[in-house]
């Protein structure tokens, strides 16, 4: 054990009830935060006005821990280091949670049947995993339920687009070996609906992580949650793996006014700088060049529309300034 007065440094692996476990090595420690980690944060807050992050630390965070004097296995964060990246989401309360820190890349599980694979859904997976300048895979698992041809038909316009895809089953072994070259020394986390499979498909790569699975309700055809808590695994080929809780709602915690969310669709990127106007919302404005794109086929419309609805510009929600909404809707109920 090192001395009292020395830090180490370690990643964070678990974190449930403002307690973290720390890796550093091969040894693991209960941490508690130091105080004044957390009357920094409020000062912080009160100075930008931001919406509060549910945990200040988060799993997969770089930590600077040192030994508590009571016991060998326990001690506190000193220093949570910057971070390459963040994936999250706007609860609804307004408040922002990191699900997982320091990702390489995050892999979107979808079923290719039970329940539906739902492109508006993986659409809003990848613009999150874009703001968050992580890699997004997508896997369509349970292969096994449908007709290759129909579900690579229907991820056709995601591979053009750049994104990889990966096909598996469980069932027939089918993309396993491939999923676990994809993760290969690297931080990924597993994000997707309940009942898509993720928590069996990670038994799958890796025999003997024991993740308890659940079945499909076959009245609404949606999973029940089975995983309850974030962690970081450690896979015996290299790396680590997020196992999070299942995900059917999903804010978009890295996207701000400044930046905008077009830039996270790639087929747009060349086409925005030939807009008319530099704040163009690609909507309604004149001589608008994604628009013109959408028209003449070289974006596909089922994308811009999924633009659209992420934007907030159909159904008359505008999801960018939720925050602002919720607050606005908040002291409403309480005048009642």
């Amino acid at each position: 054990m090192p001395p009292m007065n020395q830090t180490m440094e370690g990643i964070v692996i678990k974190s449930i009830s403002g307690a973290y476990e720390v890796q550093v090595g091969k040894r693991s420690y209960t941490c508690a935060l130091r105080h004044h980690l957390i009357e920094d944060e409020k000062q912080r807050l009160a100075e930008t006005k931001e919406m509060p992050y549910v945990d200040l630390v988060a799993v997969g965070d770089r930590v600077r821990i040192s030994p508590a004097m009571s016991t060998a296995e326990s001690g506190y964060i000193e220093e949570c280091l910057p971070r390459d990246t963040q994936f999250g989401r706007i609860r609804m309360d307004g408040w922002r949670q990191v699900i997982v820190a320091n990702l390489d890349i995050l892999l979107v599980i979808f079923a290719a049947r039970h329940p539906t694979l739902k492109l508006r859904m993986l659409d809003r997976f990848l613009v999150t995993a874009e703001a968050s300048g992580v890699e997004p895979v997508i896997c369509i698992n349970k292969l096994d339920l449908a007709k290759f041809e129909n579900v690579q038909r229907e991820l056709k316009l995601y591979e053009e687009l750049g994104y990889k895809v990966v096909y598996t089953s469980i069932v027939t072994g089918v993309g396993v070996e491939e999923l676990r070259e994809v993760m290969q020394d690297q931080i990924s986390a597993i994000v997707g609906s309940s009942g898509v499979g993720k928590s069996s498909l990670l038994n799958a790569v890796q025999p003997g992580l024991q993740l308890r699975t659940g079945e499909v309700d076959t009245r609404i055809h949606k999973g029940r949650h089975t995983t309850t808590e974030v962690m970081l695994l450690p896979l015996e080929f290299g790396g680590f793996v997020a196992d999070t809780p299942g995900i059917r709602t999903l804010g978009l915690l890295e996207v701000d006014e400044e930046q905008g969310l077009d830039i996270h669709f790639p087929e747009m990127r060349a086409y925005i700088p030939e807009c008319k106007f530099a704040a163009c919302t690609h909507q309604h404005e004149p001589a608008c060049a994604v628009k013109h794109a959408v028209e003449t086929g070289d974006i596909n419309p089922l994308r811009y529309e999924s633009y659209l609805r992420i934007s907030g510009f159909k159904e008359g929600r505008y999801e960018r300034n939720s925050d602002k909404r919720r607050t606005d809707r908040n002291t409403r109920r309480r005048k009642r």
